[in-house]
């Protein structure tokens, strides 16, 4: 996979997700142009790696910029202290409790989730897979993401 490659695909939901982080397009446009700048940095770590390990690697990176920089307003700014809660209790979220979260879903739904977003996969290779149509892929997704809210809320 190549830089441009990484670029076109991700791009849309790297900024969607910075942006919901952020509540503010232009703090996320400038986070997403700083994760794919250590994308381009670090370019011989992820040439080899499959396209859902360099779409995990950007999430995983544009999650700690936006950690740095809540941590770093937290200093300068003490009104900054709920964004940097939310960092925190992200960051803290452990894989187990993940896990224990997903896997209560139903089975329809836990497969899809965990494919769609641990995996790489999208809602029209989904449906190949499982011989389902993309638009019932993706509202299978929208339930089990609102299950995973809810649950979490609790």
């Amino acid at each position: 996979m190549e830089i441009e490659e990484l670029y076109g695909k991700f791009y849309k939901d790297i900024l969607a997700y910075c942006s919901a982080m952020t509540k503010d397009r232009a703090t996320a446009e400038d986070l997403v142009q700083e994760t794919y700048m250590r994308a381009m940095t670090h370019w011989e770590d992820l040439e080899d790696r499959s396209r859902g390990q360099c779409r995990a690697w950007l999430y995983k990176t544009a999650r700690n910029l936006f950690i740095d920089q809540v941590r770093k307003q937290s200093r300068e700014t003490p009104a900054e202290e709920e964004q940097l809660a939310l960092a925190a209790f992200q960051e803290d979220l452990s894989q187990a409790a993940v896990g224990q979260l997903i896997a209560r879903l139903p089975e329809s739904e836990k497969a899809l989730f965990t494919m769609r977003y641990f995996e790489g996969y999208n809602s029209k290779e989904l449906g190949e897979l499982f011989d389902l149509p993309p638009a019932t892929v993706r509202s299978r997704l929208a339930s089990a993401k609102r299950r995973l809210r809810e649950w979490i809320e609790e």
